[in-house]
C-alpha cells in the first residue's frame, strides 16, 4: 500500500542539510546511493534525490485533492476530486515501485524532497484561508492550484523520460521506461481536465453574470447561517 507521508514513525531516512540534524539510525550518508540505478550510467545520488522529490510531490497531490474535495461546494467537482485521489494514490505506487527497483527506499526524504514538500504545503495552506473569497472564486482558485500541481507532475514524468533516454541499456533503463509508460497518460489527462474545467468555468462566468449573482446570494445565506449558530463573519 503506498504511503501518503514520510515521517520518522513510518520509517523515514533522511540526508542531513545545513539546518537539518538527523538521528544516527535515520541518517543517509552522502555515499549511500552511489549504486542507485547502478547499470544506468547516471549519477546515482542525484537521481535518488530527484525521485524522492517526484514521489513527494505526488503524495502532496493527494493532500491537495483531499482538501479540495472537503471544501468544494460543487457536486461534480467533489466527485472528480474523489476520483483524482485514487488515481494519484496509484501514481504514488508507481513511483515507489520504481525507487525500490532501482535500489532505493521510498521512505528516503532527500533535501530536494523536503523542499518540494515545503512548497506544496504552502499551496494547500492557502486554500484553507478561503473566508475572503466567494464560492466561485474559491472553486477557481482550487482548480488553478490543481492545474499547477498537475503540470509539475507532468514535468517530472517528462524529466524521467529524458533521464531514461540518457541511461545505458540495462535493467534500470527498462524499469524507468515502464514507469514512464504507466505515468505519462495519467498526468496528461489530469492537466487536460484541469485546463478544460478552468476554462469552462471562466467562460461561463464571463458570459453569464447571473451566475456570479447566485454565488453572492449563496454566500450571504451561508453567512446568515453562521451568524445564527454563533459563528463569525469574515
Amino acid at each position: 500500500m503506498p504511503i501518503t507521508a514520510v515521517r520518522p514513525e513510518t520509517g523515514a531516512t533522511i540526508r542531513p542539510g545545513p539546518m537539518v540534524t538527523v538521528l544516527p539510525e535515520r541518517e543517509v550518508a552522502e555515499d549511500r546511493y552511489t549504486d542507485f540505478a547502478a547499470d544506468s550510467g547516471l549519477n546515482g545520488p542525484f537521481l535518488a534525490d530527484q525521485l524522492s522529490a517526484f514521489v513527494t510531490h505526488e503524495r502532496m497531490g493527494i493532500n491537495l485533492v483531499r482538501t479540495l474535495h472537503a471544501r468544494s461546494d460543487n457536486p461534480a467537482l467533489r466527485a472528480r476530486y474523489a476520483d483524482l485521489e485514487g488515481e494519484t494514490l496509484r501514481a504514488v505506487g508507481v513511483w515507489e515501485t520504481l525507487i525500490g527497483q532501482l535500489g532505493g527506499s521510498h521512505q528516503y526524504a532527500s533535501p530536494a524532497g523536503r523542499a518540494t514538500e515545503s512548497l506544496d504545503t504552502k499551496a494547500i495552506e492557502a486554500l484553507l484561508l478561503s473566508g475572503s473569497a466567494d464560492p466561485l472564486t474559491f472553486e477557481q482558485a482550487g482548480l488553478q492550484a490543481y492545474l499547477s500541481a498537475a503540470q509539475l507532475c507532468a514535468a517530472n514524468v517528462d524529466l524521467l523520460q529524458e533521464l531514461t533516454r540518457e541511461a545505458d541499456d540495462g535493467q534500470a533503463r527498462a524499469v524507468m521506461s515502464d514507469a514512464v509508460a504507466a505515468l505519462a497518460p495519467v498526468v496528461r489527462e489530469h492537466v487536460d481536465w484541469a485546463t478544460r474545467t478552468l476554462t469552462r468555468t471562466a467562460i461561463t462566468q464571463a458570459k453569464h453574470p447571473f451566475t456570479q449573482k447566485i454565488a453572492r446570494a449563496a454566500e450571504r445565506a451561508t453567512d446568515k447561517v453562521r451568524t445564527a449558530f454563533g459563528g463569525s463573519q469574515d
